[in-house]
């Protein structure tokens, strides 16, 4: 099923996404990004639309928390600011078979940006790409095609015009080889850790002390948990949340 252009720009309240506790090596990315969007939402960085700093690439594996990250700045932005929207982008709900759509689509995500800012002139949006590999190709990579070059160049185009006084943008990528290498220069990088599996088992800890299940129960079936996290190779957030789930209903601790 196609998306409307209205899904695919939807602006939330941060008060509508779900505030999460991140990892320590997590919350530090964070705080660093958000005091980073503040200094600039408040108008204290340079030259305005011409300031060097358009926003943040944060690159790492799946499931490391990336995503989660940009959400819990836009959290904190709000809570300082009051007056901050966020808005998240699937790269592949940009792309599209007719020429020229996927064009309308990403200039029609900075005109969001201008039309919050005219509605309310101390407005900020903090706008999410998440996956951007799967939109931005490098113009290198034998993968890229024809109209990857035309939205390469549209976006380079929204984020040298873009103020960041009112706006920023974040991107994530698992694939960081294949994201062009102008994106780079436009946004800072920032490498998301793979998590040790010790902190994974603070999210699994979470996660059942949440449950209410008897210490018995407890005790079982955080030992399966952690003993399939260690057959991983690299297990991750997303996977100690899943592991955790799945075990949790097949051992029937989530029951009546």
């Amino acid at each position: 099923m196609s998306q409307s252009k209205n899904e695919i720009l939807q602006v939330l309240s941060p008060s509508e996404i779900i505030e999460v506790n991140l990892l320590p090596e997590l919350q530090e990315i964070a705080d660093l990004m958000a005091r980073t969007c503040e200094y600039f939402f408040k108008g204290y960085g340079p030259m305005g639309e011409n300031a060097p700093f358009k926003g943040f690439l944060l690159e790492g594996p799946p499931g490391t928390g990336k995503t989660e990250v940009v959400k819990q700045v836009a959290i904190r932005l709000d809570r300082i600011l009051q007056n901050v929207s966020y808005m998240m982008i699937d790269g592949a709900s940009i792309a599209a078979p007719k020429w020229g759509e996927a064009e309308t689509k990403l200039r029609g995500v900075f005109r969001k940006s201008f039309e919050l800012e005219k509605e309310k002139s101390n407005a900020k949006l903090v706008i999410l790409f998440d996956d951007i590999e799967s939109l931005m190709i490098s113009r290198g990579v034998d993968l890229a095609k024809e109209w990857h070059y035309s939205i390469n160049s549209i976006l380079f185009h929204e984020l040298d015009a873009m103020n960041p006084y009112h706006t920023i943008v974040c991107a994530t990528t698992n694939r960081a080889d294949l994201v062009d290498e102008a994106i780079k220069t436009r946004l800072y990088p920032i490498k998301v850790p793979d998590v040790p599996i010790e902190k994974l088992i603070g999210v699994v800890d979470e996660l059942i002390d949440m449950s209410k299940i008897k210490d018995d129960d407890k005790t079982y079936i955080t030992e399966v948990i952690i003993n399939r996290l260690k057959e991983l190779e690299r297990p991750t957030i997303r996977e100690a949340r899943q592991i955790t789930v799945i075990e949790c209903i097949k051992n029937g601790v989530w029951s009546v």
